[in-house]
């Protein structure tokens, strides 16, 4: 009898997203044109394309292209797609979307208040659920999700949890958006594989869930619908070429977000494999991706190695701002070879004022779109499409002398191949 009660649910369930989806193509016009925000509070989602497009196709309510700006912009450049044909599909499709003329106002009362109603009449609700959100990086990728999720009329509420560094509570929200019947969910698992039993609980309710920044847990396409991001083991061997060619020989230090979180173990796993046996790795130490705790660890590092010659870690800004400042109570010079996951604009506009040539700095980009991937991936698997269960882009390194992360106009603590309209950030971060 409750297995019965169950599968009608489920059915009911799929329906409403089968007619929301059918509602779309109604409605997907007049979003097209600013909704009910008007002019002066509406546009593109993201970076206006330019003429040449990229991709073709289309289907389960999406069209396979985006500008070739909007990709260079996001990704370096505009090749550096996922090779498997379907990734790259939702890749197209949902950085496509970024030029979408949206609801600034709305995006960021939405943002402000950690969700919304979208006021389309959508029947759709959806959730991004994480960890740990206190960061500049996550709130960021909060925007992105809010900007994709308002690109889709048929999504009438947007839900937005973190559980502030807590395990139980992370546990806890991803129960309560199960419990509220969500029609899609969003995560980064910063406790890993603590997180399959939640992930499953959603899975068997008929929610798929996603995640980005290669947040990787055991079982993508079983235990959740997919993981959006670059493959970290490349990312973590490219650090190593880096270290090798130029450091060649001495100490270098690893720094990481949560102990044991997926995207950190990934790449530091990796490099250290990869290192030359004339490097040694000094430290490796958890900053649970909190800015204030990068300084004291950098210093500590320093006490006991003066002489460090490189340094991987996946936060540019907290070393522009922390490390630096470790480096300088130390009366160290801000040297060194170092590799960063992401691009924020103050790293790069550090770098630019000291004009040391013996500061080496080689990054990636921050990935913030990556989550609007995710959601795209959840909207098209409720449409019935086939989802990949790793979506992985190409990792290539850039070099700030030759690629500068300091951006006229950007705030320093945002990253620069984010899709967040400027005039937007400078709300966000006066």
């Amino acid at each position: 009898m409750h297995r019965r009660k169950e599968s009608q649910m489920r059915r009911k369930r799929l329906m409403v997203v089968a007619l929301a989806i059918a509602a779309a193509a109604l409605t997907v016009a007049a979003t097209a044109s600013g909704g009910s925000g008007g002019s002066k509070t509406s546009g593109p989602s993201g970076v206006v394309g330019g003429a040449k497009m990229i991709g073709s196709g289309g289907g389960f309510g999406e069209i396979y292209k985006a500008p070739a700006s909007t990709l260079t912009h996001a990704l370096f450049h505009a090749n550096l797609l996922p090779s498997n044909k379907t990734a790259r599909d939702i890749a197209l499709a949902s950085l496509g979307r970024s030029t979408k003329k949206v609801n600034y106002a709305l995006a960021l009362s939405c943002w402000k208040n950690n969700g919304c109603s979208t006021g389309t009449g959508g029947k759709l609700t959806v959730a991004y659920v994480e960890g740990f959100g206190e960061n500049t990086f996550r709130q960021m990728s909060k925007m992105e999700f809010i900007l994709e999720a308002l690109t889709y009329p048929q999504i009438g509420k947007i839900i937005y949890r973190s559980a502030h560094s807590d395990l139980n509570q992370a546990i806890a929200d991803f129960k309560s958006v199960i419990a509220q019947h969500v029609n899609a969910i969003v995560t980064y698992p910063d406790f890993g594989d603590a997180m399959i039993p939640v992930f499953q609980e959603a899975t068997k309710a008929g929610i798929p869930v996603s995640t980005y920044a290669w947040g990787y847990v055991t079982g993508p396409g079983k235990n959740y619908t997919t993981v959006v991001g670059e493959d970290t083991c490349k990312l973590g061997k490219a650090f190593a070429n880096v270290m090798n060619t130029k450091v060649k020989s001495g100490n270098i230090a690893f720094l990481g977000g949560f102990p044991g979180n997926p995207l950190s173990a990934g790449w530091q796993t990796c490099e250290q494999k990869a290192l030359s046996p004339n490097i040694n790795v000094v430290a490796n130490d958890p900053t649970n991706w909190d800015p204030s705790k990068v300084q004291g660890i950098v210093a500590g590092i320093l006490a006991k190695t003066p002489n460090l010659a490189g340094l991987s870690y996946e936060d540019a800004l907290f070393m522009s701002q922390g490390g630096y400042t470790a480096y300088k109570a130390a009366n160290i010079p801000y040297q060194g070879v170092f590799t960063y996951r992401t691009d924020e604009a103050g790293m790069g506009c550090l770098a630019d004022k000291l004009k040391d040539p013996k500061l080496q700095i080689y990054y990636f980009s921050a990935g913030n779109p990556q989550i609007r991937l995710a959601l795209t991936a959840d909207m098209m698997k409720l449409a019935g499409a086939k989802i990949p269960p790793t979506i992985v882009f190409p990792i290539q390194l850039q070099q700030q002398t030759k690629r500068d992360m300091c951006l006229k106009g950007y705030p320093g603590t945002a990253s620069g191949t984010s899709l967040i309209p400027l005039s937007l950030l400078h709300q966000m971060y006066p």
